[in-house]
């Protein structure tokens, strides 16, 4: 007798799932979880590749801005006072780093890295890095004034005048039109048209010889910024000398710019920024920026960005206007240095290579990466991929100071 289909569909629920059907069902979950395995793992994947990316791209953000703003400044309020003579070669002293010497302080410059060089305007920090991938790292100084100091800031904005009655040259007096303002252990600059210099010095007394004077007395200055034997000895120890000799005449309807009481990162300053290694990961190479104030004191040196490998830049000179082709700063005749144009860069390219972890194990990193006029080799078979990043800054103080 033949079961009704109600029946035979109840028969057949009793009955359960095929062996076959079971290892079906099975092959399928295992498929669907394994294609979900892959897209979680890609996501993953993805996610800290663009992580690395992004820290890469911040770490060259960060450091072409901090760069790019102080090239910037290059210059400012260091070359003369508006309105009055300007000077095309900036003369300080620090006798912390020399005694014999008076250094020319331009509104950029740079020096190559070398393992054991110190950090321009510095006794004690060395660069402990150095020839990354065969290639040479810069280290970059700019100079520049934050303002004025933080005593008698409104008094000492001011621009006085040297009287004809214009002073000694043995410390560094002047007599000027109007004293006001200045106080012991300001900084100044002392402008001298005549010879389109400037000179740095720090202020000992005020008010002497009972006509209105300051002096600059090497004796008596605490930073060790006043070069002995006052204008004689700016112009012997100045490289190269000058020539003639400095005179009384030279001094008269000069320009004393003051500066007033430097205090951390205020008034002139010259900040560098160089690749060393990082504070606490030696094999990690960090870009640094260190700020020394003009009494000589490291005021700031800290990493700006990590796994920055190279640092370099190349200068173009103004002349009557226009720039001229980029070159290095030192090294032959075609060379910033080698043609005597410290003083007129008007433009500076940089660039420089900042590296982030192969999270992908992709590699492919190329042979060799162009950075302006070098050549940069990654290692072989290191766990980074490398990337280089450039930026032209125009210095707008040097045109300034041209025009």
């Amino acid at each position: 007798m033949m079961q009704p289909p109600r029946c035979r569909r109840r028969a057949r629920m009793a009955r359960g799932f095929t062996l076959v059907e079971i290892l079906v069902a099975l092959a399928l979950a295992t498929i669907l979880g394994l294609l979900a395995f892959i897209a979680f793992a890609s996501l993953e994947g993805n996610g800290v590749r663009a992580s690395d990316s992004a820290q890469l791209q911040n770490n060259a953000r960060i450091g072409m801005t901090l760069l790019s703003d102080d090239l910037s400044r290059a210059g400012f309020m260091l070359y003369g006072p508006s309105g009055q003579g300007r000077c095309a070669r900036l003369l300080t002293y620090n006798s912390h780093l020399s005694t014999t010497a008076i250094s020319d302080q331009w509104p950029v410059s740079s020096v190559v890295q070398t393992t054991s060089g110190l950090l321009p305007q510095t006794t004690g920090i060395h660069f402990g890095y150095a020839d990354p991938g065969g290639a040479a790292t810069d280290a970059i100084s700019v100079s520049y004034s934050a303002g004025f100091g933080t005593a008698g800031a409104a008094a000492s904005a001011g621009v006085r005048v040297v009287k004809a009655t214009s002073g000694t040259l043995s410390n560094a007096s002047l007599f000027l039109s109007d004293t006001s303002g200045f106080q012991v252990g300001d900084v100044d600059m002392v402008v001298l048209p005549s010879r389109n210099v400037c000179i740095r010095f720090q202020v000992t007394q005020t008010g002497g010889g009972g006509a209105g004077n300051i002096v600059h007395n090497s004796g008596a200055s605490t930073a060790g910024i006043n070069p002995p034997n006052g204008f004689n000895g700016v112009s012997s120890l100045a490289s190269p000398a000058l020539s003639p000799s400095l005179g009384t005449a030279d001094l008269a309807q000069a320009y004393v710019q003051d500066f007033g009481q430097i205090q951390g990162a205020d008034g002139p300053l010259t900040v560098t920024y160089s690749i060393r290694p990082d504070p606490n990961v030696p094999t990690t190479p960090d870009l640094w920026r260190t700020v020394v104030n003009a009494l000589g004191t490291v005021v700031s040196d800290a990493p700006v960005a990590h796994n920055v490998v190279l640092l370099h830049a190349l200068f173009a000179p103004l002349v009557n206007g226009q720039l001229q082709a980029f070159e290095p700063w030192s090294g032959g005749a075609s060379s910033i240095v080698g043609s005597k144009q410290q003083n007129a860069v008007g433009a500076v390219e940089v660039a420089y290579v900042v590296r982030k972890p192969d999270s992908a194990g992709r590699g492919g990193n190329p042979a060799t990466l162009s950075v302006l006029d070098e050549t940069y080799t990654p290692p072989a078979g290191d766990t980074y991929q490398y990337q280089v990043f450039s930026q032209v800054v125009y210095l707008r103080n040097v045109a300034w100071n041209q025009s």
